[in-house]
């Protein structure tokens, strides 16, 4: 079974969690190999000194000594071709007449970075958050409001699982922040409002 298969029938069969607001958890979302492929060129190439979040996109995936695009390709190509699906599942998820995936690995620096408490961005429709290393740290903090006491639960961090879910203004507040000495990185996906160079893959290239 190829990436972007595999990754589309996990999305579609994974449980929708509604505590403290509907998201889902997929286990095992990129086939072995492939994950094992990905972590370790990630250990290898993206461990560099960083103060700042930093964004590793596609076209510059070959630059930066990760063999990840095809499967970057395949996994967006089959997301859109079936975003009704995949939404779906989301009965209060955005829409817009023109849309396209954001895709992009995610290196954020470790101890003590923090990324605020947030809702996801008005343009975005669907969120995925693919962690991948290292093999320990935070996953994806959820709250009923944008304050640390309205903290709910976490999405613990396990590599090679995937946090999804839809963004809604005003509800879906989320941080997330390392606790290691190493940088936390992970493979993003957002399938949002087509935008001028910032859509991996649009409507308009299937």
């Amino acid at each position: 079974m190829n990436e972007g298969k595999k990754f589309l029938e996990n999305c579609l069969t994974s449980e929708v969690v509604h505590d403290p607001w509907p998201h889902q958890v997929l286990n095992n979302t990129l086939s072995t190999d492939t994950f094992t492929k990905l972590r370790d060129q990630c250990i290898e190439k993206l461990n560099f000194k960083t103060t700042e979040l930093h964004h590793i996109f596609p076209d510059d995936f070959k630059k930066w000594g990760i063999d990840f695009y095809d499967e970057t390709v395949d996994i967006c190509t089959t997301l859109l071709k079936n975003i009704k699906e995949v939404c779906g599942v989301y009965p209060k998820h955005r829409t817009y007449p023109y849309l396209g995936v954001n895709a992009h690995i995610s290196v954020t620096p470790p101890l003590p970075y923090k990324f605020h408490i947030h809702q996801e961005g008005l343009e975005k429709i669907w969120s995925s958050v693919t962690y991948i290393t290292p093999e320990k740290n935070v996953g994806t903090k959820m709250y009923n409001a944008q304050f640390k006491s309205a903290f709910v639960k976490e999405a613990p961090w396990v590599p090679n699982n995937t946090f999804i879910f839809c963004g809604q203004e005003g509800y879906t507040w989320h941080s997330y922040e390392s606790d290691q000495e190493t940088n936390r990185i992970t493979l993003n996906l957002f399938i949002q409002k087509t935008r001028k160079n910032k859509c991996f893959i649009e409507f308009t290239d299937l």
